[in-house]
């Protein structure tokens, strides 16, 4: 009978885990998680300047439009800069064609 349990009995020498393919599954473990979170970043950071181009940026503000519109409105119609001393706003077109009937034609190559 002990022939019979020696047989049957396991040999724990050759039962202990190697360490290598536990420190090879840790160290190709921590890249793969140091390489997700880079790119979990990198997408991060893409998702927000996108957002940042589409809410910002893409967008004129309302007061621009306004001040620009006004701008605008005084370059192209005739008003009173100052009443009492006659001073009037002409629209641009009509003042550059003033300040040329004035000056006479521009000679090819000069400004």
């Amino acid at each position: 009978m002990r022939d019979a349990d020696r047989s049957h009995t396991i040999d724990l020498e050759e039962a202990d885990p190697q360490a290598w393919p536990t420190t090879v599954a840790a160290v190709v473990g921590s890249l793969v998680l140091v390489a997700t979170v880079f790119w979990v970043e990198a997408l991060y950071q893409r998702t927000v300047e996108s957002e940042r181009a589409r809410k910002v940026v893409a967008q004129e503000p309302a007061e621009l439009r306004t001040v620009q519109a006004g701008q605008l409105d005084q370059l192209r119609d005739y008003r009173w800069v100052d009443r009492t001393q006659g001073v009037v706003a002409v629209p641009i077109e009509r003042a550059m064609d003033l300040v040329v009937q004035e000056n006479g034609a521009p000679r090819a190559g000069k400004r």
